[in-house]
């Protein structure tokens, strides 16, 4: 399978250079979302487990502590050393989820969290995940859900905006439909699909500022540039979700789909 840019050349070194911020921080936030879709996909003992763009390693970690036999790929190089040591027993790699080195069929469940909207294109990164997942097999995608349904957008954002434009229009991941659109065109059948809520909190402001500013990297972007737009995000974006004990509290969604590989 090929493509002309991957999410190694669009979003390794980002998230390289991201990667100890977003263990410390960021890591856990979708726990409920990766406990949802073990369970919709009926993870089990012996099952074999690719976790494509699998960060710093906490579905394969989740899969392993279930007995499965577990193996993970990322485009960050400092992501794929966190989640080795995290999960010594996984076979971890680096590289673009458009290009996976494994053969054919060579899983039973293929996941991916959060990683399909970095790729260069969806519907080429989902069609390898289908590659690997042999017949019989699931394929599971999550993703944020809607916008309007993410309150962490309001802090976010303005991180967001001052990252280069992609050199295509971000896919509609997000939205209810595009998936399953997408996942038919790559062969796959649709087995199920939901909404998880993933509420995230912080103890304090000075949490959530440190959460935002170890995040920057991933957008691109140095303290000198980061750390102002932060502390005007959480004074201005971030305060109808304080708390009056001080903390703070957003509520998310995040929605799966579960595929089926049929033939």
């Amino acid at each position: 399978m090929n493509a002309e840019r991957t999410t190694a050349d669009a979003e390794g070194p980002a998230w390289h250079a991201a990667a100890d911020g977003w263990a410390e921080h960021w890591a856990g936030f979708a726990a409920p979302a990766r406990e949802a879709v073990a369970q919709a996909a009926g993870l089990t003992a012996g099952t074999a487990v690719l976790d494509a763009g699998c960060g710093s390693g906490e579905f394969c970690a989740l899969a392993a502590s279930r007995g499965a036999r577990v193996s993970g790929i990322d485009a960050a190089p400092g992501l794929v050393e966190i989640a080795r040591r995290a999960v010594p027993s996984a076979e971890i790699r680096t590289g673009p989820i458009e290009r996976l080195p494994w053969p054919d069929a060579s899983f039973d469940l293929v996941t991916a969290f959060n990683a399909l909207q970095f790729a260069a294109d969806v519907g080429v990164a989902l069609a390898e995940l289908r590659r690997v997942a042999g017949t019989g097999a699931q394929v599971a995608v999550c993703n944020w859900g809607r916008v309007e349904d993410s309150e962490m957008e309001a802090v976010f954002r303005p991180l967001a905006e001052l990252k280069a434009p992609r050199d295509r229009p971000a896919p509609r991941v997000r939205e209810p439909g595009v998936l399953e659109d997408v996942g038919r065109q790559a062969g796959l059948t649709v087995r199920s699909a939901a909404e998880v809520d993933v509420p995230y909190a912080f103890p304090d402001r000075a949490a959530l500022e440190r959460a935002l500013r170890a995040l920057a990297p991933a957008y691109g972007v140095g303290p000198e540039t980061s750390e102002p737009v932060v502390a005007a995000t959480v004074e201005t974006a971030a305060s109808p979700y304080r708390r009056a004990d001080g903390s703070y509290r957003f509520e998310n969604t995040y929605r799966y789909v579960v595929f089926a590989v049929t033939a």
